[in-house]
Order: structure tokens, then sequence, then C-alpha cells
């Protein structure tokens, strides 16, 4: 009987034999769970890195434009503000509105004026503006405190057809649209009943964050 010797592996064959067992471990060890690392695009002008996540943080946005600086929000609302129109003089008055809400506020520009008559009807009157004492300035309220501007109109008897014989005034502030009553207080310190105004009407001052120099001078 012949008993046949196992062939001998040449070194080429056994270098391939390894080469095929490793490659078939790899195999193995992907089926078993391991995933690819996660692929992160950036887009736009986002710059912040990715985090451990996979996800970009993109940087908080800038206002820009008038909102920026002043928003709407910011501005005094009819409803927030209580307004009194003191006389200085004949046909002179000083405006004082006080903020009588719970934040602070700003008013800057020029208030807008009507008449009252004694149904509560409204009497419209020519307004003329007139940067006096100077032009506008912003003036920021915190709760209880005031702005100032100066308003003048010329006195008529109250038989002549162009007089406007006002028993108040309604004030709407800058850019708002809603109104608010005055109060018109005499030289006396008493309620003013009646204001005769003619067909001129009034001119206003701006409005200003001091009293100083807000009333008209005497003409």
């Amino acid at each position: 009987m012949t008993v046949r010797r196992p062939a001998r592996l040449t070194a080429a064959a056994v270098t391939a034999l390894a080469a095929a067992v490793l490659l078939t471990a790899c195999d193995d060890d992907a089926g078993a769970g391991a995933q690819p690392a996660p692929t992160v695009t950036v887009t736009g002008a986002a710059s912040a890195a990715p985090t451990g996540t996979g996800k970009v943080t993109a940087p908080e946005a800038t206002p820009t434009g008038p909102t920026a600086t002043q928003p709407s929000s910011a501005r005094c609302k009819a409803g927030e503000l209580e307004a009194t129109v003191q006389l200085q003089d004949a046909g002179s008055a000083m405006l004082i509105l006080t903020d009588k809400g719970g934040r602070s506020c700003t008013l800057f520009g020029y208030p807008g004026y009507g008449g009252l008559r004694a149904d509560n009807g409204t009497e419209v009157l020519a307004v003329k503006r007139e940067a006096h004492p100077g032009p506008p300035t912003a003036a920021t309220l915190k709760p209880g405190t005031s702005a100032f501007a100066g308003l003048k109109w010329a006195s008529c008897d109250k038989a002549d057809p162009g007089c406007h014989v006002v028993t108040g005034l309604r004030l709407t502030p800058p850019d708002e649209t809603e109104a608010l009553t005055t109060r018109v207080i005499g030289l006396d310190g008493k309620p003013v009943v009646q204001l005769p105004v003619s067909a001129a009407g009034l001119t206003t001052g701006s409005i200003q964050p001091s009293n100083q120099g807000v009333v008209f001078a005497r003409q």
C-alpha cells in the first residue's frame, strides 16, 4: 500500500490564503453594526464647527434697518400717556406728556392735534409744525416722567364764521394713529371749558425731553 504525502504549500499560496482570511474578518466586522462617519454639509454663511451629533449651529442673526435702532414697540402709545395742555399766556400753552404706563417708552417728533366740540364731536383744526425751540429730540420716558412741547394759536371772536370754539383737544403721539383726550388747564389752574381758535389753527413745537424754552414767546 502506497501512502501519499500532502503537497507542500508554496510561499505565494500561503500569502494569498492569509489575505483571504483577513478580508473575511473585515467583512464580518462591518456587518456587525459598524456605521460610516456622518457627512456634514454646511450651506450659506454659517461658519460654526459641527458638533459631535453631526449638526451645525448657525450664527445668531443681527437685526438691521430702522427697527434695529428704534423698534415700533419702543414708541409711546396713546394708552400709555397722560396729556395736559397748560395755558401760559393768551394764545400760548405748554404740552406735558407723562408716561403713566408700566414701561419706558420713547417720543420723537411732533404731536398731532384735533379739537373737541361740546357734543364730543371732532373739530378739524389746521396744525402747523415749527422746529421750536429746535429740531425734535428723542425723549425716553420712564414711568411717571414727562416730555414737553410748545403750542400756540390766534384767538378769535366766537361770532366769526371761521372761528373754532372747542371745549378740549385730542392729541395723537408721533407715529401713532390712536388719539387721547388732553386736559386743558387755564392760568388759574382750572379746566378750560371753551377755547376759541382762529381759522389759522394751531402751531405746535417739537417734542423735547425738557421744558426749557418750549413755550412760544408772546406775539
